[in-house]
């Protein structure tokens, strides 16, 4: 159950919800900017309002111009969490 609901979730008490690594089989999304402070703002929403693992950091990717640009890449470790996060999230 999410934090905003009141029961605490196991592994936000291990310190095991957000990883380090992109794990392979979580699902992705990326965003087209990368700072710290929108890296901060995405960490604490899905910690307050999501239950499974996830992994936010920064990638390379090319934009429509063939340039490299750095995104921000999301992934989590149940999909329904990905869609709920892409529908709700009203910062994007």
């Amino acid at each position: 159950m999410a934090i905003k609901n009141g029961k605490p979730n196991p592994l936000n008490f291990l310190d095991l919800r957000r990883v380090q690594f992109p794990a392979r089989h979580f699902h992705f999304t990326t965003l087209p900017k990368y700072s710290p402070s929108f890296v901060k703002r995405i960490d604490e929403w899905i910690y307050t309002n999501l239950n499974s693992r996830y992994y936010i950091g920064q990638a390379l990717e090319l934009d429509n111009t063939n340039s490299i640009v750095y995104v921000t890449k999301i992934g989590f470790e149940q999909e329904k969490e990905m869609s709920f996060f892409l529908l709700s999230y009203s910062n994007l």
